[in-house]
């Protein structure tokens, strides 16, 4: 406990961490900096995806599900508004193979 707070004390004041003696000093004085900074990066990222409406959504188009049909080729479904689209993607182009309503929608708008 009590090199934490030592060390806290070095990234506290710059100068003490400069005039501490030998390689144990500075190896601490990083690595409290680097965890610092890495914390700073952690918490940011949280604080934006918990205050900044819309960041972490899905957007308009989520992929429901996906199944390997060869080496380079996959059968995907697509959700677009209330429609899923089963698209085949390979070999550099997509195409779209179906469309359907979503299941449940029209369960839902009869309730």
């Amino acid at each position: 406990m009590a090199r934490f707070v030592a060390a806290a004390a070095l990234l506290l004041v710059p100068s003490w961490a400069l005039a501490a003696a030998g390689p144990a000093g500075s190896l601490v004085t990083v690595l409290l900096s680097l965890v610092l900074i890495l914390g700073g990066f952690v918490a940011v990222a949280w604080l934006v995806r918990r205050y900044l409406p819309g960041v972490g959504t899905h957007g308009a188009v989520k992929v429901v599900g996906t199944t390997a049909v060869g080496a380079r080729e996959r059968v995907v479904v697509v959700e677009v508004d209330d429609t899923w689209l089963l698209l085949g993607v390979g070999g550099g182009n997509v195409r779209l193979l179906h469309t359907r309503p979503k299941p449940g929608s029209a369960r839902e708008g009869a309730q």
